[in-house]
């Protein structure tokens, strides 16, 4: 008998896709803010749009990959939550930083 995930691995990927675009959303008010006046802030910018966008692309290679394959794609293992959960707290710090020095 084979496993049938459901919705599952769907709505994981829409939720680390949502993560994504929050962490641009971040990335470009603090390019937006530091664009001119702060090159700490644009730098800390772009650094947050690669990390947006690598884990936009990573999310989407690890779906497309487990989904081809026999097993249910697993998206939500620790590790990854707990990287996602420091870039987060990253992010944060660094916007905490652009609100600090304004």
């Amino acid at each position: 008998m084979t496993r049938d995930p459901g919705l599952q691995p769907e709505r994981t990927l829409l939720a680390w896709r949502r993560t994504a675009l929050g962490l641009m959303a971040n990335a470009v008010l603090l390019i937006a803010s530091g664009a001119g006046t702060s090159p700490v802030r644009l730098g800390l910018g772009i650094v947050v749009a690669v990390v947006a966008l690598c884990c936009w692309a990573a999310v989407g290679a690890v779906y497309r990959n487990l989904h081809r394959s026999s097993q249910a794609p697993n998206l939500g293992s620790e590790r990854v939550l707990r990287l996602a959960a420091g870039i987060v707290l990253m992010v944060g710090l660094f916007d905490l930083y652009a609100v600090v020095t304004r």
